[in-house]
């Protein structure tokens, strides 16, 4: 099979799964069958391996795919691993890429409500904050249940570093960011910029649904959503300045 031609990738729990449906529903576009398939993350990966190696492992993924589409996959980690950018610009340099964002606070919260269900993580929300740094330095692996998959709640937030390294290696017309809000509060309007930026027609839209949504607690973090905007409040400065310089004017309520 042929390269991917598009990737989403991030962030987590910003609307990647909904954005793969409504995007599998173009005829123009196959997306991988089960959304996350981490590739390019999973501990065997080998960065020495070509493209033709990397497709072969990506072909199941890809049964039924016609001649002519798209093919794309999302798998909302790669954007917050910096070596997974750097492996797949040796992929393919003229991959296009779709960052979809959230406010980082909401975020945090709903990563640890769902760390926290699915027993990954046991400790309370305020005292895994002061933990992060320290699970992130001790473990740096990719260990399906490492640190870096399970307990970066703040660090995954930090969206104008992962950002700026992702500019890095691939120019900005191949890389589209969107903010969650706008595919809920702007369905169509939004489909047809990604459209546009894919380079396929319109076509018939598919309608707003609610595709996924855990329906985790996360109404009792009062002090830890104080200490989080706080946090990101400065970090994102930095972030609108670089939004900037890549041509965007957001008005996210969380960027104002």
């Amino acid at each position: 099979m042929k390269s991917l031609d598009f990737m989403i990738i991030g962030v987590q729990k910003g609307g990647t799964t909904a954005l793969s449906h409504f995007l599998d529903q173009h005829d123009q576009i196959c997306m991988a069958e089960g959304k996350e398939v981490h590739l390019f993350d999973a501990p065997e990966f080998d960065p020495n391996w070509s493209a033709g190696e990397i497709n072969q492992r990506y072909a199941p993924f890809f049964q039924t795919a016609t001649d002519g589409q798209l093919l794309g996959e999302a798998t909302p980690i790669y954007l917050y691993w910096p070596e997974v950018i750097a492996a797949l610009h040796q992929y393919n340099p003229a991959l296009k890429l779709v960052v979809i964002l959230r406010d980082p606070v909401e975020r945090a919260i709903s990563q640890y409500a769902m760390e926290f269900v699915r027993r990954k993580e046991s400790r309370p929300f305020w005292l895994a904050l002061l933990l992060e740094a320290m699970r992130l330095r001790r473990d740096k692996s990719r260990a399906p249940l490492g640190a870096r998959r399970c307990h970066s709640y703040r660090t995954r937030g930090q969206y104008v570093e992962q950002l700026a390294h992702l500019r890095c290696y691939f120019p900005d017309q191949q890389i589209l960011v969107l903010d969650n809000s706008e595919l809920i509060g702007e369905h169509e309007q939004t489909l047809v910029r990604i459209y546009d930026f894919l380079g396929v027609a319109p076509g018939n839209l598919p309608l707003p649904e609610r595709v996924f949504s855990g329906d985790y607690d996360k109404n009792h973090h009062h002090l830890c959503r104080l200490m989080l905007g706080c946090w990101y409040r400065w970090v994102n400065r930095g972030l609108k300045n670089l939004l900037s310089d890549m041509g965007y004017s957001p008005n996210w309520p969380w960027l104002r």
